[in-house]
Order: structure tokens, then C-alpha cells, then sequence
């Protein structure tokens, strides 16, 4: 027994259950109670398919990530620091980030929902991925400090809202969540780690943090900027029933095996290449990775299939017919269930979690982490509903939200801050952009709301949520420890008291 759970087939297979198990129990209740409308018992059986399609293909790619994907970014990011040459590691850099994003599966997910063109969509994003990070990689060789890059960037983004097409804004907004996914978080983290340890720059740990965060920031502004050239008519969004059939199901995998291999394709010929090269690895070494990259082009594949047949239009479902049942506690109850379990089930949440329990010293415990971020996930999805359904603009959500982000840097520790604005990107994971988003799109269409002002935005004041509570958390652990450090010295002196203490041996 003892050896089966230690396998990493299990473990992996366990793991996407538990991501997708509680929002499909969810979707099952509301269906028995009869709040799905549309749905007959062949189509609810059909999304059950397309769910288990889903948990597989997750949890094929988690199989293959680490050996491919992290292992890659870390062989680039040291390869290229030590190479020497600046000229080569700004421009490998830009365009490796490029790449990655157009592989996401999170951001092609997102794409697809919008009308604006699906290929422009993605390459607008790659192209602000790539721009941060490589500036990323210059914060680390010129030790600038990512508080005041935090600040300078943020700055510019408000700015610039006064004057952005506000129906594009949430768009934007959602665009930095969902970029740093499945596919682009491991290797930005690797390939940060790479860059931080084999520079005499880097401080190591702390350096290594904060590139997720900023290549968020990427998408966030170049969109922004695109959106001032957008003509009147650009973005109109166009509601379309699911078949809910296998045939559906086939066009799915068919157009997925296309849309994966030409995304990974110049991504795995540049790796190639590059260690041809540079590199030089062993054909041992090679060939593992290889056999990652080949699980997780077939996880993908199986991930892309089952969400774009059965499981987005269920959500999309969902999200209409408790809209069209206007009964506003059992949608915040929904609403809440769904925000709770989108964190809980998230793998990456555990290790943030535990990551930050060390960097407290055990101050703060990886449970109340999860609790807190559990909570505040689940906040930020009513939130997000409550907005859809009056009609709120998102900056007066976000404007307020990113002040007291900013606010809590000035008393938070580095490596908090640090941990708080990568962790954005972990609660934007896989069930936020294709369960959570696409539920309110439904959710916004039924009630015939412009669906760019206020569906979108979700993804984004979620990536928001832990900015505040992990700082928070911050805080309260630099609080806490010197009340600790306070009382241990009040045992030892007393005010206006000499004391002389004798240390004893054990033996005496």
C-alpha cells in the first residue's frame, strides 16, 4: 500500500480528482434539485465524461511538467546568465516567454470567449509576457527592488485606466490572471530560479520570487494600450448553446491535437536547438525530458477536449439558469461553494501554503493559510456575481483593492510581498478559467448585462484577493513574533533591574 500511494501515477491522478471532484458535486446538486435548466439525463452524462476527460488530461500534464516543462526553464535561466552575453539573454529571454504563453492552455481557454481574433489575442499577451519577463531578469542582475517596480508598474496601469475603453478593461484584467497557468507558471518559477542562482546578482531565494507576478503585470498593460485602437463594434460577444453530444466531443479533440501541437511545436524545436547548441545534454537526460513533453502534449490535449465539449458550456449553463431563477441566496450560496472549492482543490495552493509556513518559521500555519485563502477566494467570486448582477464598474473594486495592496507593502517583509503577488496566478488556476469565467458569462448573458463591462474581471479580482491576505498574513506574523521576542526578554529583565544568570550544567 505504502508503495502504491507513492506513486507518482496515483498521486497525480488523486490530485486533478480532488480539483475537479467538489465543482462537479456541486453541479450535481444543483442539477438533482432541479436549478440546470436545458439539460436532459443523456447531456448530464455527457458532461460527466467530459469531466473525467478533463481530470485525466490534468493530471497527465501534471505527470509530465516536472521533468519538462521546470526542468526546461531551469536549464535555460542558468544556461543564459552564464552565457555572458546580455545581447543573447534579453533576447532568448523575450522570446522564450512568448512561447510559453502561447502554449498556455488557461489563456487559449480565455481567448476563445471573446470576439476579438483567438491567434491575435494570444500573440498580444505572449508579447507582454516576453517584454516582463525579461524585465524580470534585469530586476535580478541589477538588484532593483520589486516593491518600487510593484509601484512604478501599478502606477502606470491606473493611469492609463482614465483613458482605456472601460468595456475592455475586466478583459484585461483577467488576461494577467490566466497567462500565468498550468503551463507558464512552472517554467517562469524554474526559469527564475535559474537566473537568481547562477548570477554573483542573486540573493538566491528571494530573487527568485516575483517573476510570475511581473509577467502578470505584462498582459494587464499591453492590453490596455490595444484597447485605444480598437474600433467602435470590436467586442461583441456571441452566446452559443453546447450540442452536448459525442460528435461534438470528436471536432473537439480533432481541433485540440491541431491547436496543442502548433502552440508546443515552436516552443519544443527552440529547446532542441538551444541545447544542441548551448546545452550539450546526455541522451539519458534528453529523452526524459522529451517523454515529459509528450505527456503533457497528450494531457492537454485531453484537458482542451473535455473542457471546450462539456465542461465551459456546463458552467456556461449553470451560470444562465441561476440567473434566469433570480433567487439571490441560493446563487451567493453557489457562488461561494464554487469560489471555496476552486482554492481547496488547487494543487499549487497546497504548496503555497506550506511555503509560506516555513518562511514564518511556523508562525503561520499552512492550515490557517488555506482557510484564509479559501475564504477570501470565495469572497471574491460573490463579489464578482453580486457585480454581474448589479451592474457595478470593476474599478470600484480594483482601484480600492490594489491601494491597500500597495498600502501593506510599506509594512510587510520582502519575501511576503514577494510570495503574495506570485500567488496571485495560483488562485487563477484551471477551474477559474474554465468553470468560474465561464460561469458568469452565463450568469451575465441571462440577465442581458453587457457581458465585457461586468462578466469579465472575475479572474481578475480573484488574482487580487491574495495581493491583501497573504501581506496580511505578512503582517500578522512580524506582529506576532515580537510579541513573542517581547515577552521571552520581560522574563529575563525587569525594568531598572541588573540580573546576573547562572548557567547551570546538566550534570552539576
Amino acid at each position: 500500500m505504502r508503495r502504491l500511494t507513492g506513486n507518482i501515477w496515483v498521486n497525480k491522478f488523486v490530485e486533478a480528482a480532488l480539483c475537479v471532484a467538489p465543482i462537479f458535486f456541486t453541479v450535481l446538486g444543483l442539477y438533482l434539485s432541479g436549478n440546470v435548466s436545458g439539460i436532459s439525463n443523456e447531456g448530464f452524462w455527457f458532461f460527466v465524461v467530459c469531466t473525467l476527460l478533463l481530470g485525466a488530461g490534468l493530471a497527465l500534464f501534471n505527470i509530465g511538467v516536472d521533468s519538462s516543462m521546470t526542468r526546461i526553464g531551469t536549464l535555460l535561466g542558468e544556461t543564459l546568465t552564464k552565457h555572458g552575453s546580455i545581447f543573447l539573454l534579453i533576447s532568448m529571454t523575450f522570446v522564450l516567454g512568448f512561447l510559453v504563453t502561447v502554449a498556455e492552455p488557461d489563456l487559449a481557454v480565455l481567448a476563445s470567449q471573446i470576439s476579438v481574433n483567438k491567434i491575435l489575442t494570444i500573440c498580444i499577451v505572449a508579447v507582454g509576457i516576453g517584454i516582463f519577463l525579461v524585465v524580470g531578469v534585469l530586476r535580478v542582475l541589477s538588484k532593483k527592488s520589486l516593491k518600487i517596480m510593484f509601484l512604478a508598474f501599478y502606477a502606470l496601469i491606473f493611469a492609463l485606466v482614465g483613458i482605456a475603453r472601460p468595456d475592455f478593461l475586466p478583459f484585461s484584467f483577467d488576461s494577467g490572471g490566466v497567462t500565468t497557468g498550468p503551463v507558464t507558471v512552472p517554467f517562469i518559477l524554474a526559469f527564475g530560479a535559474g537566473v537568481a542562482m547562477s548570477t554573483s546578482a542573486g540573493k538566491g531565494g528571494e530573487d527568485a520570487f516575483g517573476f510570475s507576478a511581473l509577467c502578470s503585470v505584462g498582459p494587464i498593460l499591453i492590453l490596455i494600450i490595444v484597447s485605444f485602437f480598437l474600433p467602435k463594434g470590436a467586442l461583441d460577444y456571441g452566446y452559443t448553446e453546447a450540442a452536448f453530444s459525442y460528435p461534438s466531443l470528436g471536432m473537439a479533440l480533432l481541433n485540440s491535437l491541431r491547436d496543442v501541437g502548433i502552440a508546443f511545436g515552436p516552443m519544443v524545436l527552440f529547446f532542441l536547438v538551444f541545447d544542441l547548441l548551448f546545452i550539450k545534454l546526455s541522451k539519458k537526460a534528453l529523452l526524459k525530458i522529451i517523454v515529459g513533453l509528450i505527456y503533457d502534449y497528450v494531457g492537454l490535449v485531453i484537458f482542451l477536449s473535455g473542457v471546450t465539449a462539456g465542461f465551459l458550456p456546463m458552467a456556461q449553463r449553470v451560470g444562465s439558469s441561476l440567473a434566469s431563477g433570480n433567487n439571490l441566496p441560493l446563487i451567493i450560496s453557489a457562488t461561494a461553494l464554487f469560489g471555496l472549492f476552486a482554492i481547496l482543490a488547487e494543487p499549487a495552493v497546497h504548496v503555497l501554503v506550506k511555503q509560506i509556513e516555513n518562511v514564518s518559521e511556523g508562525t503561520i500555519k499552512a492550515r490557517t493559510v488555506l482557510i484564509v485563502m479559501s475564504l477570501a477566494n470565495a469572497l471574491a467570486v460573490v463579489i464578482s456575481i453580486l457585480r454581474i448582477y448589479f451592474e457595478i464598474p470593476i474599478l470600484y473594486f480594483l482601484i480600492p483593492g490594489y491601494i491597500l495592496a500597495m498600502v501593506l507593502m510599506i509594512f510587510t517583509p520582502n519575501i511576503y510581498t514577494y510570495i503574495a503577488f506570485d500567488s496571485g496566478s495560483v488562485s487563477a488556476g484551471p477551474i477559474a478559467s474554465t468553470f468560474i469565467l465561464p460561469f458568469a458569462l452565463g450568469f451575465c448573458h441571462a440577465l442581458d448585462h453587457d457581458v465585457y463591462s461586468y462578466a469579465f474581471g472575475v479572474v481578475g479580482i480573484v488574482s487580487l484577493m491574495p495581493l491583501i491576505v497573504i501581506q496580511m498574513l505578512g503582517v500578522y506574523a512580524v506582529v506576532k513574533r515580537n510579541l513573542i521576542y517581547s515577552k521571552a526578554r520581560k522574563r529575563f529583565i525587569e525594568p531598572d533591574d541588573d540580573q546576573i544568570i547562572h548557567f547551570v550544567g546538566a550534570g552539576s
